[in-house]
């Protein structure tokens, strides 16, 4: 008897362990069926007139997902595209995933032939920009051109740049009406960055930055412009009504690029001279003499010079390269000096923008070598 009751206790158990683990299972799909069930999370994008009030569409988009592009129709303009920013300040990228309600807004300008000329202006190893001189010289490899588009202007330039090159587009020496960094629609393509900003915080001074160029190679320039959108920062502490057009911007003006693979060349061989400049021993103007020149010996550079208390200054470059000469771009500054050289740091101080700033009145003898970009300072 004893031995039945325990054969039927554990048959017992057995039949509730087996109930018990259908009804967990059952639980179980009943909750994947709930969740399957629940909606994708997903988020707003809101397209925006260019008053950046107006809403023109809304498309609820799932987290993660990307929303379509259209064209939006409005009477008398011309749509310029879409824009992340009411003040128009970079494009819409519609390869962005969406993870948050998002803003987008229209462009729309009217339409004004752009009866101006543009060029590349700049310095560098390159061909083009080591005649250019920073836009001193502009001739027919530095012009753009102008398609034969109905209704737009656009102009296009294709040709070598080298690794340091910087530049912009103008449409004189005197880089009137300049389209630098911030008008470039991107930087990188597939996870490859092209180009650097050179100098330049905040919105207005990144588009009128220098555009440094990361990766060698032959490349095709787009310069969209809308002359019609032009606007001039007369609230700039050193506008004049004369020199304007160096306060010229627009918030519609794109420069789009390809790049089409290697150089057909390496770049020109040019000769590195180093100059001193700075408030008080040339005016901040670029004096190449002998007296502001470093002399070079085995690699290594070296000036003396008689500076002021209190003067700033750094060195630039002067590129040689036959009869073209170019300013530049490599700049020796107070971060050149090692931290620990206290001697050197015993003769100057840290000024704006990590320029130099003698310490006292005296001969002062500068020791430059550009392989470890190192600068040495004695002074008496």
């Amino acid at each position: 008897m004893k031995k039945g009751k325990t054969g039927l206790l554990v048959a017992t158990m057995l039949v509730v362990a087996v109930l018990g683990g259908c009804g967990s299972k059952q639980e179980a799909d009943v909750s994947i069926a709930d969740s399957q069930n629940q909606e994708a999370e997903s988020f707003t994008v809101t397209f925006y007139d260019s008053d950046g009030t107006t809403v023109l569409d809304t498309k609820e988009v799932v987290a993660g997902g990307y929303v379509e592009e259209f064209e939006p129709q409005k009477e008398g303009y011309t749509f310029a595209g879409w824009y992340g920013t009411p003040q128009m300040s970079h494009s819409f990228d519609f390869g962005t995933e969406i993870t948050a309600d998002t803003s987008i807004f229209a462009g729309f300008v009217s339409y004004q032939e752009d009866t101006r000329s543009w060029a590349i202006v700049g310095s560098g190893s390159s061909a083009a920009l080591i005649e250019s001189n920073w836009g001193k010289v502009i001739n027919d490899i530095h012009l753009m051109k102008k398609e034969d588009v109905e209704g737009a202007n656009v102009y296009t330039i294709t040709l070598d740049l080298m690794q340091g090159d910087e530049f912009q587009f103008a449409i004189d020496t005197a880089w009137s009406d300049q389209r630098g960094f911030g008008y470039l629609d991107s930087i990188e393509k597939d996870g490859v960055e092209y180009f650097v900003n050179s100098g330049g915080l905040g919105e207005t001074k990144t588009r009128k930055a220098n555009i440094k160029v990361a990766v060698s190679g032959n490349y095709s320039f787009t310069l969209t412009t809308y002359p019609g959108e032009d606007y001039y920062d007369t609230k700039d502490a050193y506008y004049t009504e004369a020199g304007k057009e160096n306060f010229n911007y627009n918030n519609y003006d794109r420069i789009t690029w390809t790049y089409n693979g290697e150089a057909a060349s390496s770049g020109v061989e040019y000769q590195t001279d180093y100059y001193i400049k700075g408030a008080v021993i040339t005016g901040w103007e670029d004096i190449y003499t002998d007296e502001t020149k470093f002399v070079e010996q085995d690699g290594v550079y070296t000036l003396t010079i008689a500076l002021t208390e209190g003067d700033e200054f750094l060195f630039t470059t002067l590129l040689t390269n036959g009869d073209n000469q170019s300013v530049g771009n490599e700049y020796v500054r107070y971060i050149n000096i090692a931290a620990d050289d206290s001697d050197s740091l015993a003769c100057v101080t840290e000024g704006q923008s990590a320029n130099m700033v003698a310490a006292k009145d005296g001969t002062y003898t500068f020791t430059y070598n550009p392989e470890t970009k190192v600068l040495q300072v004695s002074c008496q």
